[in-house]
């Protein structure tokens, strides 16, 4: 009787042992890592004192979350079980993030899914299901995408369906100016700045002129501006696009997920890795602003270009990179701070459940020597 007593405390120590395992590695491990992350301090040293007004927000800074490259797979590329794997991974982070850190505003820097360049209407409608209820954000939240090459290719593949599609959908025009307690964002279509005359292109560059145009009349640098029908307060503009800004290449990136050290010195290609050095110094020269967030790299860089702080964010995802990250920044109409946060690495979670599951079976198979072993090894 003692015997099957003892078996069945067992076989109840081992499924439950193995269940509390899954609920960690599956659960528990994103709010444990992410705990570890907090909004940034505003420094009152960077301080930017040209910009002479106040309404409210430099007391209560807007907080904005800021992640990239997620790229939902589709049906052509990618293991059944490597989509539910890295998408479980993505949801349970973004939400236990919103949970700890209620962001008011998240950016999503392109790249929401992997096969948006080649899948039909009905996949695609599918693909942006699965992302706003992976992606899914209380009222008190505003949730901006930017489109990247995967959504609807590279220019030279881009057509006015898919780009009105992606458009439709997350209301992400070729250039937009939005407006968030003062702060002011641009977001960009990357893929519209090639200077070719295209439709895409000419849209994207007559969208920039006009929002140039209402930046330096709320500026008071400009005298034609009668017939603009808003007026607002100027503050310098945050850019948010999904290509990188022109560079050489990432050999100025660090942090332990900047690109690896072998290919750190590989030049990148502009229009395809990085915008052009023209439609970079365009963008700088007609909105003059203060941060420029972009992606598309899956690694980290924190550089600048013509003396503007540029962040390139990391994948959010595994499938890119083992440890992912995004950031969190703090910002009002004349400051700004970030904070970069990691997500449990896959090959931890990986670890914990190998070692986790050995000890359990080791405790399973002989309870009685590891119990006498533990005793033995405290009296001694």
């Amino acid at each position: 009787m003692n015997v099957i007593r003892f078996r069945w405390r067992q076989t109840a120590f081992f499924i439950s042992a193995i269940v509390a395992l899954f609920l960690y590695n599956e659960w528990l491990v994103y709010y444990f890592v992410l705990l570890q992350c907090q909004w940034p301090t505003l420094n009152v040293e960077t301080n930017d004192f040209t910009v002479n007004y106040d309404d409210g927000t430099v007391n209560s800074p807007l907080r904005v979350m800021v992640l990239a490259d997620t790229h939902l797979l589709g049906i052509r590329e990618g293991h059944w079980f490597d989509k539910l794997r890295r998408e479980w991974q993505m949801e349970r982070s973004f939400q236990a993030a919103m949970s700890l850190h209620d962001p008011e505003v998240v950016f999503v820097l392109g790249d929401l899914f992997d096969e948006g360049k080649w899948c039909s209407d009905s996949e695609f409608q599918h693909h942006v299901s699965r992302f706003h209820r992976m992606f899914h954000t209380p009222s008190t939240t505003q949730l901006y995408a930017v489109v990247g090459n995967h959504d609807i290719g590279f220019h030279y593949m881009v057509s006015d369906h898919q780009r009105q599609r992606f458009t439709n959908a997350f209301s992400s025009p070729s250039v937009r100016l939005i407006r968030v307690k003062g702060n002011m964002f641009v977001l960009v279509n990357s893929m519209a700045f090639e200077g070719d005359g295209c439709n895409m292109c000419l849209d994207a560059d007559a969208r920039l002129q006009q929002i140039s145009k209402s930046l330096r009349c709320a500026q008071g640098t400009s005298r034609h501006c009668s017939e603009l029908t808003e007026k607002f307060r100027y503050t310098k503009p945050i850019i948010v696009q999904h290509f990188p800004m022109y560079r050489v290449s990432d050999s100025v990136c660090t942090g332990p997920d900047a690109a690896a050290t072998q290919v750190r010195d590989v030049p990148l290609k502009p229009r395809w890795d990085c915008l052009s050095k023209e439609a970079s110094d365009e963008l700088i020269a007609r909105l003059e602003p203060r941060l420029i967030l972009d992606a598309h790299t899956h690694n980290f860089c924190q550089t600048q270009y013509n003396g503007t702080p540029e962040w390139t964010i990391a994948s959010f995802s595994w499938r890119n990179r083992n440890n992912p990250s995004f950031i969190l920044v703090a910002v009002t109409n004349s400051n700004f701070a970030i904070t970069k946060c990691f997500l449990p690495q896959e090959s931890t979670v990986i670890y914990t459940y190998i070692v986790g599951v050995i000890l359990i079976v080791l405790w399973f198979l002989f309870p009685r020597k590891l119990l006498t072993y533990s005793r033995s090894a405290k009296c001694s």
